[in-house]
C-alpha cells in the first residue's frame, strides 16, 4: 500500500496540466509497432499530450538526439534492438555511446531475460516485452526512468563538484606545505646570514688593514687583495640578499609612486652594467600618470633584480623592452582566508609593468621553479637563487601579482608585475614625469 501511495504521487505530478509535455523518440522501423507505442502513450494519463517521434535506424535517432542544444531535445527514448543498421545489444550500445545522457528503455519482441539483465547492467533504465505494454505500464516505466536520470544527473554533478573540492584542497595543501617550507627557509636564512656577518666583518677589517699599511705593493699583492675584496663584496651580497628574503612584513613603507619614474630612476642604476654586457633597454611608457602605493626602494630592488637577471641571460648582448600601461586585473587566485580590504580583486585597475628580453627563455621543465628560493641555472659564484624569490614576494606583499613566462612568438622572457593603482591620486613625486632621458634607454611616450 505505502508503495502505490507513492506510485500515486508521482503520477499525479506528471498528470498535472502546467507540466511541460514530455518528448518521447521511438526507435522503431516497424510503423504498425510504432502506432502501438504511441497510441498507449497518448492514454497513459500524462497531463498534458506527450510529444511522440519516430526514428527507423540508429544512426538516424543519434542525429536527432544530438541536434544542437543546450537541453536534450527529447526526454526519453523506446528503443526497438532489431532495426535495418543495426541489431541485438550493439543497437543499444550505439545509442547509448553517442547519447550518454538519455534515458533508455528497451522494446523487445523477444523475453530473453539473459539478454535484458546485461543491458539494464548496462545502463538500460527498462527492458519491456512489446506483448506486454499497455499505457499504465509504459508510463509507469517512464516516469521512474525519469526520475532515476534525475538522480543519476545530480550525482554526476555532485561527483564532479566533489573532484573540484578534492583539487582546491589540494591546491591549499600544497600552498600551505610550500608556506610552511618558506617560513622555515627564511628562519635558516636568517640564522645563516647573522653567523656569517661578524667573522665577514672581521675579514673586512682585516683586508681595510692590509690595503692601507701595504706601500707601493708588487702586482701579485696588488690582485690578491682586489680578488679578496671582490670575494668579501660577493659574500657580503649574498647575506644581503638573505637578510632582505626572511625580513618581516613590516619593514614595508608605503607611499605615493609614479611607475614611470621608478622606472627611470632604475634605468639609471643599471645603465652602466647594461653596456658594460652590451644590453641596451627600451622604454616603451604609457602617456598618462601611472600611480601606486608602494615601498620604493623594495620595488627599485624588484625592477633591479628582474634586468639585472635578464642581462645575465643574454651572455652576447641584447635588447631589454620595459613597458608600463594602465590595464584591468583580469581573473585572480582567490585567497579564502584572506579578509583584507586593500587586497586586489577582480576588475580593480591596475598599473601594469612588463619586463621582456630576447633572451633563450625559461625551459618548460623549469618553469615551475623560478620562484623557488635557492634555485637557480646560473654558474656557481653567478647568482644565489633568490632573485625572484624576493622580488615575488615583495610584490606579493604590496598584494600585486608576478608571473614570468616566454615571449609570444619570439626568444626570450617576459615578466608581468600588475600592482593596485591610484589613479585619483595626483600628488606625484618630483622626477623624471614619465621622460626618462637617459643616453642607454630609448624611451618612448605612448600607451602601448
Amino acid at each position: 500500500m505505502e508503495q502505490d501511495a507513492k506510485d500515486d504521487i508521482i503520477r499525479r505530478g506528471f498528470r498535472n496540466p502546467n507540466v511541460p509535455a514530455l518528448r518521447f523518440l521511438c526507435v522503431e522501423d516497424n510503423m504498425g509497432d510504432f502506432v502501438l507505442v504511441k497510441d498507449h502513450l497518448r492514454h497513459a494519463g500524462f497531463g498534458r499530450q506527450p510529444v511522440v517521434c519516430c526514428a527507423s535506424r540508429v544512426q538516424v535517432a543519434v542525429e536527432m538526439l544530438s541536434a544542437e542544444s543546450s537541453d536534450l531535445p527529447f526526454d526519453l527514448v523506446f528503443l526497438d534492438l532489431s532495426l535495418p543498421d543495426s541489431t541485438g545489444a550493439e543497437t543499444f550500445r550505439r545509442l547509448r555511446h553517442a547519447c550518454p545522457r538519455i534515458p533508455v528503455i528497451i522494446l523487445s519482441g523477444n523475453n530473453d531475460h539473459d539478454l535484458a539483465e546485461e543491458l539494464v547492467q548496462e545502463g538500460a533504465q527498462d527492458y519491456l516485452p512489446k506483448e506486454s505494454l499497455n499505457p499504465d505500464l509504459l508510463m509507469r516505466c517512464a516516469i521512474y526512468a525519469l526520475g532515476r536520470q534525475r538522480y543519476r544527473a545530480g550525482l554526476e554533478k555532485l561527483t564532479q563538484r566533489l573532484k573540484q573540492t578534492t583539487l582546491e584542497l589540494r591546491a591549499a595543501h600544497s600552498h600551505l606545505a610550500q608556506a610552511e617550507k618558506l617560513d622555515s627557509i627564511c628562519r635558516l636564512a636568517a640564522g645563516v646570514a647573522h653567523e656569517v656577518k661578524n667573522p665577514l666583518a672581521t675579514i673586512q677589517m682585516g683586508l681595510d688593514y692590509l690595503t692601507a699599511h701595504c706601500v707601493n705593493p708588487d702586482e701579485n699583492t696588488e690582485s690578491t687583495l682586489v680578488l679578496m675584496q671582490e670575494a668579501v663584496d660577493r659574500a657580503d651580497s649574498v647575506i644581503h640578499d638573505m637578510l632582505n628574503f626572511s625580513r618581516s612584513d613590516e619593514s614595508v613603507k608605503m607611499e605615493p609612486i609614479c611607475i614611470n619614474d621608478l622606472v627611470a630612476c632604475v634605468l639609471r642604476i643599471v645603465k652602466h652594467e647594461c653596456h658594460r654586457n652590451h644590453v641596451t633597454c627600451e622604454a616603451l611608457l604609457a602617456d598618462d600618470v601611472l600611480m601606486i602605493s608602494g615601498d620604493l626602494n623594495k620595488l627599485e630592488q624588484v625592477f633591479i633584480n628582474i634586468i639585472m637577471n635578464s642581462v645575465q641571460a643574454m651572455k652576447a648582448g641584447g635588447k631589454i623592452e620595459i613597458r608600463t600601461k594602465r590595464g584591468l586585473l583580469g581573473e585572480t587566485q582567490r585567497d579564502e582566508g584572506l579578509r583584507e580590504m586593500n587586497r586586489m580583486r577582480m576588475g580593480d585597475e591596475v598599473a601594469v609593468i612588463e619586463i621582456s628580453d630576447n633572451g633563450p627563455g625559461i625551459p618548460d621543465e623549469l618553469k615551475n621553479r623560478i620562484f623557488e628560493p635557492f634555485f637557480t641555472t646560473k654558474p656557481t659564484g653567478e647568482g644565489t637563487g633568490l632573485g625572484l624569490a624576493v622580488s615575488k614576494r615583495i610584490i606579493e606583499l604590496h598584494r600585486g601579482q608576478m608571473e614570468v613566462v616566454n615571449s609570444e612568438g619570439s626568444t626570450g622572457a617576459c615578466v608581468r608585475i600588475q600592482l593596485k593603482a591610484n589613479f585619483s591620486n595626483k600628488n606625484k613625486p618630483n622626477g623624471t614625469n614619465g621622460k626618462p632621458s637617459l643616453e642607454l634607454v630609448t624611451a618612448t611616450n605612448r600607451t602601448p
